[in-house]
């Protein structure tokens, strides 16, 4: 049976390098990114050396590619981009991104930082409201078509590179026959309060008064960390720090402790 290694790669920089890493040093004949469908071409051609990382990037900005700012973009995505330069041997290289959710990410993340903005300045929190913006990101239809693209493209030897949400691609893909192993780059990653909230949702699991502490959470981790850090990276490691540096290993409740996982 061929295997698809899907890895967990957190929104994080640190976390980036790591699955950079991994590929530089590994042979996949195929490889899926998570960038939106749109900018294939435009990768395909930084691959083969037609064009420069600046050039692509002023692509992606003036053709309006992404929804987000091109630094953001790139803060997270250049050390896969540099890796994509420096593979062992030559790979097949596929975005499997759904370009409408990359919009609606966007959207909600619009929204929810006007209601942590909200939050933060009177201390009230309307339960309902975060979670009928953060359902708007549960789209189980997208993340079939994405994971039937990648079904179909797949050969042996291919890895997948995904969110935190990777688990739920993978038993997408599985019904391709393909045998998926999940794993996180990650050793030990504690998730951010709506990164814990969003799993919750997606299990089942969320009780009102789980959700108000956990948005609470999360107006402190951007009002404490995030707005005093120079990037996510510091602001993530300075929350880890203070909160959770007597936490033991994880669960999957709240984080990932690394490892592989065939299903």
């Amino acid at each position: 049976m061929s295997k698809i290694d899907v890895l967990i790669v957190p929104k994080l920089r640190k976390s980036s390098l790591k699955a950079a890493k991994i590929l530089r040093s590994s042979n996949y004949r195929v490889i899926f990114l998570d960038f939106p469908s749109n900018l294939q071409s435009l990768i395909s051609e930084y691959i083969a050396s037609h064009l420069k990382l600046q050039d692509l990037l002023c692509k992606i900005e003036s053709l309006r590619l992404i929804p987000e700012p091109v630094s953001s973009w790139l803060y997270l995505n250049n050390p896969l981009l540099e890796a994509l330069k420096r593979l062992r041997k030559p790979a097949k290289v596929y975005c499997y991104g759904d370009v409408d959710y990359c919009h609606i990410l966007a959207e909600t993340s619009a929204k929810i930082a006007r209601l942590t903005l909200r939050a933060s300045i009177t201390g009230r929190i309307d339960v309902k409201e975060w979670i009928r913006t953060l359902e708007e990101r549960c789209r189980s239809e997208i993340l079939e078509a994405e994971a039937d693209f990648i079904g179909y493209k797949a050969e042996d030897e291919s890895i997948c590179i995904t969110g935190i949400s990777g688990w739920k691609i993978a038993k997408y893909i599985r019904r391709y026959g393909y045998q998926v192993r999940v794993r996180c780059v990650e050793r030990l990653y504690h998730f951010k309060p709506l990164e814990t909230l969003m799993f919750l949702m997606d299990t089942g699991s969320l009780t009102r008064k789980t959700a108000t502490n956990l948005i609470r959470e999360h107006v402190e981790f951007i009002r404490e960390y995030l707005l005093t850090s120079k990037d996510l990276d510091e602001a993530y490691y300075s929350w880890i720090h203070k909160k959770h540096r007597d936490i033991k290993p994880l669960n999957a409740s709240i984080g990932f402790s690394q490892g592989s996982t065939y299903f």
